[in-house]
């Protein structure tokens, strides 16, 4: 599998989740990263990057298109 690329970034996992769903409806393969920090120790989301959506690397530019990014 190719690196991941963050396409975009949130504070929240409700809305990196939604993020990730609009891409996958769209045909993007998406993955939500750093969900788990962000319940479990919400003040460390900002420390890590925020909750990340990633993508493969072709994917990226259309990605952030559908996502407004």
């Amino acid at each position: 599998m190719d690196d991941l690329v963050t396409a975009a970034s949130f504070v929240d996992s409700a809305e990196a989740e939604l993020a990730r769903q609009r891409l996958e409806l769209e045909g993007v393969p998406a993955f939500v990263i750093g969900a788990l920090t962000a319940g479990v120790m919400p003040y460390l989301v900002g420390a890590t990057g925020g909750v990340r959506v990633q993508v493969r690397p072709g994917d990226l530019e259309r990605a952030r298109e559908i996502l407004g990014t």
